[in-house]
């Protein structure tokens, strides 16, 4: 016996080290810097330098065996002022000229027009595990390649920062604008040799949760916001101004051809919207790869492909050239009108009205754009006039009526759904996503709730005596998304799309030779994140079902978290979605 306890305590001295080990981080940054300037003449020069040391294989092998820099070489030139590795034992390795590779970036593999990209990977040698990482290099931009000074830039790294250093700096005649989402953290400003320098000085940044879900909205991500735009209108004329003229003849011409026989403004959209989706290649590169320059809408149509701001630029012109009345809409990530003025951040979206409807459209997705559902989370802007939007968020409201008819091989249901019109695809008019492929389903819509009325057969699963029936449910429902089975705990908040409210009442004829073995029951969960209800009742030959699910916001702050995963788990429990009935 004793010896067997010994064991035991052993093994658990083993799992307790394991745990600890695991804990720990895979690597450190001892330094990190990041600077920022505005020349006189106009040039930008970032400068970055960092101390990274490994301590698992996992740091050394994967996460940091490479770093990579991306550089436009026709505007900028990249330096490598210092690479080398300091192993444990204090030895130098220092970065041959091989291990120096250029190569495109990723972003620009299907984007001809920016094959001039490069992408510098720097392969760290002589790595071992207690080994550090020096790297420093800085980029300069020629005056003129980049519209202002336009920093977005997230604080939290991959691991630990042990001492992290920000710094800005423009002429003292130039506007700053700038925030550190960080409270806790005080701006110093020098001013030298005509020059004035913003900078921050952090202390033991923790790393970047890799759980999924996050956003700025939801307050878990610090950023660093800088500018020197002088307000928001003049940073967003900067792109409109680059947008076409709808007159233009390609995209009157194109509007005519993409419209042709479309007898309302709603077919005219949903065909011009189609064509953008489905017809061109998206490109990946962001505004700020391409030194936010957008290719004319003829160069789009005439390669097939085109990045999200190009692509808008083309939706927004062969719209408004179909007479359809349309604005390009910039959201911003976060509610403060001071930092409104950041290009970077934003995310472009088509504000379009046709029949008395309004659309929200992007260029990647046949639904209404994610910003719908979070209106009240970000600041929007209509790109031309830079004035602030109001947009009411869109209601996830959800219900399902229910009557079943069941006999030993099968279910009939007929069922009247109502469903948010931000859950249909603007293309699917006849909704077949959620008809259960009954041809002769009749659909309805008032504002931006669409009912649909229609018929679905199901085989019912059967053993000898016993026969097992899934309640239907709507395709968009919550459980069927990823976050109805993460994991029970997190470490930080939890933003959903939207405040999921879903109700579903059955009706369900049950034959003479069967009766419910599934337990008569009622179930209520309510606590901090919402509330879950379900019931079961049997009333003669009828068994009746209620479930319904309501969750309060958006935003699931951490301590919410648990109380948000029990109405999940309830929710998404199978036994939850269906009967089982035995035969008499």
């Amino acid at each position: 016996m004793t010896n067997l306890i010994n064991k035991i305590i052993c093994l658990l001295i083993v799992l307790g080290t394991a745990v600890s080990v695991s804990a720990a981080p895979e690597a450190e940054y001892k330094k990190l810097v990041k600077s920022w300037a505005l020349n006189a003449d106009g040039s930008q020069v970032f400068h970055y330098n960092m101390e990274l040391t490994i301590y698992s294989y996992l740091a050394m092998r994967s996460l940091y065996g490479e770093s990579f820099i991306q550089y436009n070489p026709e505007y900028q030139t990249l330096k490598i002022n210092s690479s080398y590795t300091k192993q444990k034992d204090g030895t130098i390795v220092k970065t041959p000229d091989n291990a120096f590779v250029e190569v495109l970036p990723r972003t620009a593999v299907d984007a001809p027009a920016y094959n001039q990209l490069k992408e510098m990977v720097v392969v760290h040698t002589g790595l071992e595990l207690g080994a550090t990482i020096y790297l420093d290099y800085t980029i300069t931009s020629k005056a003129g390649y980049l519209p202002e000074l336009d920093i977005f830039e997230p604080i939290q790294q991959a691991s630990p920062v042990k001492e992290y250093s920000l710094s800005v700096t423009v002429p003292v005649d130039r506007d700053l604008s700038y925030s550190l989402a960080n409270p806790e953290v005080m701006a110093k400003m020098n001013v030298e040799e005509g020059m004035r320098t913003i900078s921050w000085n952090l202390k033991n940044v923790k790393p970047a949760s890799l759980a999924p879900m996050q956003r700025i909205e939801s307050g878990d991500i610090q950023y660093l916001a800088c500018s020197t735009f002088e307000n928001n209108k003049e940073a967003l004329n900067y792109l409109f101004e680059q947008f076409d003229h709808p007159e233009s003849m390609p995209l009157v011409s194109l509007a005519e051809t993409l419209t042709e026989g479309k007898n309302t403004d709603t077919e005219k959209l949903q065909a011009i919207h189609n064509f953008i989706v489905n017809d061109f290649a998206h490109s990946r590169l962001s505004l700020n790869e391409t030194g936010y320059r957008i290719r004319p809408a003829e160069d789009v149509i005439r390669t097939a492909y085109g990045t999200d701001a190009e692509l808008i630029n083309l939706l927004y012109g062969l719209l408004s050239a179909a007479k359809i009345e349309t604005k390009v809409c910039a959201a911003y990530p976060v509610k403060d009108p001071q930092e409104c003025s950041i290009l970077k951040a934003i995310r472009l979206f088509i504000q379009a009205k046709a029949d008395g409807q309004t659309y929200l459209l992007t260029s990647g997705s046949p639904k209404m754009s994610e910003i719908g559902w979070t209106a009240d989370y970000c600041n929007i802007r209509d790109l031309k006039t830079g004035e602030e939007m109001d947009l009411t968020p869109c209601s996830p409201d959800l219900s399902y009526d229910v009557t079943m008819k069941l006999t030993d091989k099968e279910a009939v249901s007929t069922i009247k759904a109502d469903i948010p019109a931000a859950f249909v695809a603007y293309s699917d008019s006849k909704v077949t996503a959620f008809s259960g492929g009954d041809k002769n389903a009749s659909v309805s819509q008032k504002g931006n709730m669409i009912t649909v009325n229609y018929q679905t057969t199901e085989k019912v699963e059967t053993v000898p005596g016993y026969y097992l029936l899934r309640l239907p449910d709507s395709p968009a429902g919550v459980s069927h998304q990823p976050y109805a089975s993460f994991n029970s705990t997190r470490d930080c908040n939890l933003f959903l799309p939207y405040a999921p409210n879903e109700t579903y009442t059955y009706t369900i004829e049950v034959p003479a030779n069967m009766e419910l073995s599934t337990p008569v029951a009622e179930k209520n969960i309510s606590n901090a994140a919402g509330n879950c209800i379900q019931t079961i009742k049997q009333n003669g030959n009828k068994v009746e079902v209620s479930r319904s699910l309501k969750i309060d916001s958006n935003l699931i702050k951490r301590s919410d978290y648990p109380a948000f995963h029990t109405l999940m788990a309830a929710w998404a429990d199978i036994n939850n979605t269906q009967l089982l009935f035995k035969q008499k």
